[in-house]
C-alpha cells in the first residue's frame, strides 16, 4: 500500500539540512565520475551507483521504501526520473546558476557559453539611435562551485585514483546549499521569494508577521498551494507531511500559515522540525540586542501556534542555547566540527533526519500497524497534549570495531546516555520518557557471540543474551535503563553512506573506514576517509521539555513589543501578542509532572 509523504523546506538553513538529507539518499558511491548523458538525462552508467538507490539487478534489495519520499516521472525525452516529493522555499539569489525550474527536465543554456555582444552594436544593427537608447547590461552569471563544474563537465580527470576523491574543501568554499547539491529536483520543487534578496550577513525576511503577510499575497499563496495540490493528486495514499523551517526569522510565519492550510485542506499528520542555525544573523536596520529580541518573539509566537497546526514538532539545532543567545555547541563524541559552519552542522542534523524517519519509510512496515505511519508515531509521542518533543543522535554509534553490541550496551548502563541532545534548551533525563528510536548500520553478526563460541560464556549470563536481533536488544536496553518509560525501536542493517559532498572531515582519527571505533593504525590507514557510519536517533517526549518552554516564556515576557515597531507595522496587535504568550504558557503546563505514564 502506498504511504507517500510530501516534504517542505522553508528557509535557507532548512535547505542546507535538506540538501544533505537528499544527497545522503541519492549520492555517488565511489567518486564523481558521471557522463554528460547521465548527468542531464538521469541515466545510470555501469560504473555509477548511488548510496540508497541500487541499480544492480543482482544486488540485495534496499530495506527502505523510497516511494515514500520520492516520485517517479518522465522527461519530455521519456527518460524515467525519480525525484524528491518536495517543495522548498528560499530567498532570491540562493539558486545562483540553477534555473528555478531545475535542470533535470530541460537542459538550461549555460550563460558562460553565450557570446557577449557589444550592446551598442546590437542597438545600431536594429537601426536605433544609440544615444537615445538606455542599455542595461545583464549581470555576470554566478560562479559555479568546482563541485558543480565537475558534475556539469563530466567529473574528475580520467587519471584520478579509483579510491580517491577530489578534495573540494567544502567547509571553506561552500557559500550556499546549492554549491554542494547533487540531487536533481522536479521543476515544481524550487520556489523563490522574489521580493527579498538572500544575504549571508543580514536577514531581510525578519519577523513572523512579515512571513504571514507574505502568505496573504494571493499570487504567492495560490502558486504554492497549487503545487501542493498537484503533488497530493499524484499520490495513491498520502500519509502526511514533514516540514523543516527556519524558526528565528520570517519563515516561521510562512510555516505557521502553511501548516494551517494543510490542516484545513487535507487533515493529515504533519511532523514539523523548527530549525535554528548555529550562527544568528542580524536583521535589517536592527542592532544585535534588537535582532535577538526579534528572534525570541518569532520563536515564541511560532511555538505558541504550532500545537494547533501540526501533529508533533521537534526543534533542531547543534547549539544548546538558541532563545536569545545562540551559544554552547553540543559536543558529539568522535565528531570534530566548526560550531558556526552551516555546511558541517547541517550535515549532522541531516543524519538525524535520515535515521529517525526510517520508522515510517521501511519496506513492509505498513503491515506492522499504525505505528509504522507518521500519524501513529506522532500520536504516540504527543500524549497529554505534549506536541513538542526532543531530538537525540549518536553519530557514529559508539561501537568498537571488535566489540559486540551486547558488550557495548552493557558498558553504558552506568548512566551514560547513548545519544546527544539536538534540541535547543533541552536536557532530557532518564525517567518518564516516551520515545521513538531508529538505528542503522549495526550488523546482526555483531549482536552477540554464537552459543558454541568459548567467548560467549561471559555473555550468556547476561539477560540481554536472549535477544535475537538489534531492535530487540535496544528495546531491552532501554527498558533496563529508563525508569517508567516506553520505547519503540526500529533498525536496519545498512549504515549511513559517507561520500562527498557529505563533510567527510567530521570524523576523528579513531573512527575506521566502516564507522566503528578502532585503535588499529593499519585499519585507520586502510581508507583515507570514513566510507559508512552506524547511527542511532531518537525523538523523545518528556516532562523535562517544559523547562525550555518556561525559559522561552520568561525571555519573551521581558520584551516590550512597542519598542520593536516592525511587528505592529505588519498587523500584530498588542492584545493578540499577549494572547499568544498566554498560549505558550498554557502549552508549557502540559509538561508539568502531574500525571502517571
Amino acid at each position: 500500500m502506498a504511504r507517500e509523504i510530501l516534504t517542505f523546506q522553508l528557509g535557507n538553513y532548512s535547505n542546507y539540512i535538506g540538501t544533505h538529507w537528499w544527497n545522503i539518499q541519492v549520492r555517488l558511491q565511489k567518486h564523481i565520475k558521471i557522463s554528460h548523458v547521465a548527468q542531464h538525462q538521469h541515466v545510470r552508467p555501469h560504473y555509477f551507483q548511488e548510496s540508497s538507490f541500487n541499480y544492480e539487478p543482482n544486488a540485495e534489495p534496499s530495506e527502505i521504501d523510497h516511494s515514500v519520499l520520492y516520485r517517479e516521472g518522465q522527461t519530455r525525452q521519456r527518460q524515467v526520473t525519480f525525484t524528491p516529493r518536495l517543495l522548498m522555499l528560499d530567498l532570491n539569489g540562493t539558486l545562483k546558476h540553477v534555473p528555478r525550474t531545475g535542470d533535470l527536465y530541460e537542459q538550461p543554456i549555460d550563460p558562460e557559453q553565450i557570446p557577449a555582444d557589444d550592446p551598442t552594436e546590437v542597438v545600431a544593427d536594429i537601426g536605433w539611435e544609440t544615444g537615445k537608447v538606455e542599455v542595461i547590461k545583464k549581470e555576470k552569471p554566478a560562479e559555479r562551485h568546482p563541485y558543480q563544474k565537475d558534475l556539469l563537465e563530466a567529473g574528475t580527470s580520467s587519471n584520478s585514483g579509483e579510491d580517491e576523491e577530489k578534495d573540494y574543501n567544502f567547509s571553506q568554499t561552500v557559500q550556499d546549499w546549492i554549491d554542494y547539491s547533487y540531487t536533481r529536483y522536479h521543476p515544481r520543487s524550487i520556489n523563490v521569494i522574489e521580493r527579498y534578496t538572500h544575504s549571508r550577513e543580514e536577514s531581510q525576511l525578519d519577523t513572523i508577521t512579515n512571513g504571514m503577510e507574505l502568505w496573504k499575497d494571493f499570487d504567492f499563496q495560490d502558486d504554492f498551494t497549487d503545487r501542493v495540490r498537484q503533488y497530493i493528486e499524484e499520490c495513491d495514499g498520502c500519509q502526511g507531511f514533514q516540514t523543516l523551517f527556519d524558526c528565528g526569522d520570517g519563515f516561521s510565519g510562512v510555516a505557521v500559515k502553511l501548516l494551517e492550510h494543510l490542516q484545513d485542506e487535507y487533515g493529515k499528520a504533519t511532523l514539523t522540525f523548527p530549525v535554528f542555525a548555529p550562527k544568528a544573523l542580524a536583521f535589517k536596520n536592527a542592532d544585535e540586542p534588537m535582532s535577538d529580541s526579534i528572534r525570541v518573539i518569532n520563536t515564541a509566537l511560532a511555538f505558541a501556534q504550532l500545537p494547533e497546526q501540526c501533529s508533533l514538532f521537534v526543534p533542531l539545532s547543534t547549539m544548546a542555547r538558541c532563545w536569545r543567545n545562540v551559544s554552547e555547541p553540543r559536543a558529539l563524541p568522535n565528531l570534530v566540527y566548526d560550531p558556526a559552519n552551516f555546511y558541517q552542522t547541517s550535515a549532522i542534523l541531516a543524519s538525524f533526519l535520515e535515521t529517525v524517519t526510517l520508522r515510517y519509510r521501511l519496506k513492509g512496515s505498513a503491515s506492522a500497524g499504525s505505528g509504522a505511519y507518521i500519524s501513529g508515531m506522532c500520536g504516540e509521542l504527543s500524549a497529554y497534549g505534549r506536541k513538542m518533543a526532543a531530538a537525540g543522535l549518536a553519530l557514529p554509534f559508539p561501537l568498537d570495531a571488535k566489540q559486540d553490541l551486547i558488550d557495548c550496551l552493557d558498558q553504558l548502563e552506568n548512566g551514560q546516555s547513548l545519544t546527544v541532545q539536538l534540541s535547543p534548551n533541552v536536557n532530557v533525563r532518564k525517567r518518564a520518557i516516551i520515545q521513538s528510536v531508529c538505528a542503522r548500520g549495526l550488523p546482526q553478526n555483531r549482536l552477540k557471540r554464537p552459543p558454541t563460541a568459548k567467548s560467549a560464556q561471559r555473555q550468556q549470563i547476561m539477560p540481554a543474551y536472549r535477544c535475537s536481533n538489534v531492535s530487540e536488544m535496544l528495546q531491552f536496553f532501554y527498558s533496563c535503563t529508563l525508569e517508567v518509560s516506553m520505547s519503540h525501536v526500529s533498525s536496519i542493517n545498512s549504515p549511513i553512506p559517507i561520500r562527498q559532498p557529505f563533510p567527510v572531515e567530521l570524523f576523528d582519527k579513531r573512527i575506521g573506514f566502516d564507522g566503528f571505533l578502532t585503535d588499529d593504525p593499519l585499519a585507520q590507514a586502510a581508507m583515507p576517509y570514513v566510507q559508512s557510519c552506524p547511527s542511532l536517533a531518537a525523538i523523545q517526549s518528556s516532562a523535562d521539555l517544559g523547562d525550555g518552554l518556561d525559559a522561552l516564556h520568561r525571555e519573551v515576557s521581558r520584551i516590550r513589543l512597542g519598542k520593536i515597531p516592525r511587528f505592529a507595522e505588519c498587523g500584530l496587535e498588542e492584545v493578540d501578542y499577549k494572547e499568544h504568550i498566554e498560549q505558550l504558557l498554557e502549552f508549557k503546563e502540559n509538561y508539568d509532572e502531574n500525571y502517571e505514564l
